[in-house]
């Protein structure tokens, strides 16, 4: 359940986990090189989406690298694939919104780290049209291709990966956008992990200071995973062993990986409608706010019911008018389900009558004359209920006797107790939805 003003976000929370394995390895490098070595990275990342909260995705980035590459080479393009799990919570946000696929791009953002230069690359990354499925996790393939790059300085190079930016658009089964629209995410890399991709040399028999870089040539590959082996007294080959040190990083992979949070979202809706008393007629309209907390991947929701005060008019036995202020007070937190297209609610209720006339004259005032027990309030969603903008829900209820009503209250509880009694209310979803962190 979610507002439409806020869906262009919410989309960012359900569709967008399925690309946030696009590919941050925007640059690779290899065509041009010499050889090319098969390179393997997987990074976990965390992505803010209103409509779930914040959620955990891993990407595996896969392609072929090269080993070293000559001064004033050029690498050439070559070609990136990753594969992201999208997560059950996800699943179940894109398919609350009617989706049954979802395509769109990425920005993929990675360092090159060489010798007298740090070169910032940003990498454009299709994500494939990919069926969403009615429930579970899915993945998600990306791929795209990184510049050609070319280095003026021997030594040792390192490829860094690093955060995301989603373009997304999840589409329903003819074809249309859903109400999320496209809309833009960014994801953040975990700290703590090695988001070291590949280390290769530049140069394959550097002249002028060539001790040092060429046995760092050879070498380097080696030393980089091992600290201690550079026997080399150079200080080169301990600085770049310094950076990859993140394999601490070891440790936080496995954590990040228990951490996916509950999915949660606070969801707003205006509450418009009538109620109809059996035994007194009506209708009486009725209004107020209902604000859910959902949990996603569970499929259920608490909330806070409000329901402003209102007024009825009535015909005591069918022909004495009679005019009551009502007020209606929420029992607890109402609960209740949600899956695609259809919601429950399950809530209690007193009825209050702080004011009531016969024949317009005043029979009893104050929070006095009100049920002796809570209704219990069980409704139901007709037709599609769209999360993103709301719809009808309709029910019955009982009220129990009446207490505190004057001199009249015995017939106003005969009056007024019974079952059967209708309520037909139209969610409208506000402004205000926030994911609950």
């Amino acid at each position: 359940m979610t507002p439409r003003k806020v869906s262009k976000k919410v989309a960012s929370g359900v569709a967008v986990t399925g690309a946030a394995a696009l590919v941050a390895t925007g640059l690779l490098l290899g065509s041009g090189s010499s050889s090319a070595v098969p390179v393997s990275l997987t990074l976990n990342y965390t992505c803010p989406f209103p409509l779930i909260g914040n959620q955990d995705i891993k990407a595996v980035i896969t392609s072929d690298l090269p080993a070293s590459v000559g001064i004033g080479e050029q690498t050439g393009k070559i070609a990136v694939k990753a594969v992201t799990t999208v997560s059950e919570t996800a699943t179940q946000g894109l398919t609350l919104v009617g989706a049954k696929t979802v395509e769109g791009s990425a920005l993929a953002a990675a360092t090159v780290a060489a010798p007298g230069i740090t070169l910032p690359v940003n990498v454009p990354i299709a994500v494939e049209k990919t069926n969403v499925p009615a429930s579970g996790a899915f993945d998600v393939n990306a791929s795209g291709e990184a510049p050609s790059l070319s280095f003026q300085q021997a030594g040792e190079a390192k490829i860094t990966v690093g955060d995301l930016k989603l373009t997304l658009t999840p589409k329903t089964a003819d074809g249309a956008e859903t109400g999320l629209g496209t809309f833009e995410s960014a994801c953040t890399a975990k700290p703590g992990q090695d988001n070291l991709l590949h280390t290769f040399t530049i140069g394959g028999g550097p002249g002028s200071t060539t001790p040092p870089p060429p046995s760092s040539s050879t070498t380097p590959p080696p030393p980089s995973s091992t600290t201690p082996p550079p026997p080399s007294s150079t200080t080169p080959p301990p600085p770049s062993s310094t950076t990859p040190p993140p394999p601490s990083s070891t440790t936080p992979p496995p954590p990040s990986s228990t951490t996916p949070p509950p999915a949660g979202v606070k969801v707003n809706y205006a509450i418009k409608g009538s109620t109809t008393l059996k035994n007194l007629g009506g209708p009486v309209p009725l209004s107020g706010t209902f604000n859910a907390d959902a949990n996603l991947s569970a499929g259920t929701y608490v909330g806070d019911l409000k329901m402003n005060p209102t007024k009825g008019s009535f015909k005591v036995f069918g022909f004495l008018p009679s005019d009551a202020n009502i007020k209606i007070v929420p029992v607890g937190q109402p609960s209740g389900t949600v899956k695609t297209g259809a919601i429950t609610f399950d809530g209690k209720i007193n009825v209050v009558l702080d004011r009531l006339t016969l024949f317009g004259i005043p029979i009893s005032e104050g929070d006095t004359c009100k049920t002796t027990a809570p209704s219990d309030l069980k409704l139901a969603s007709t037709g599609n209920f769209d999360v993103l903008k709301g719809g009808q829900i309709k029910g019955n209820y009982a009220l129990s006797s009446l207490d505190g009503c004057g001199f009249l209250t015995p017939i106003i509880s005969a009056l007024t107790q019974a079952s059967g009694n209708t309520i037909d209310l139209t969610l409208t979803a506000q402004t205000g939805t926030s994911a609950r962190r």
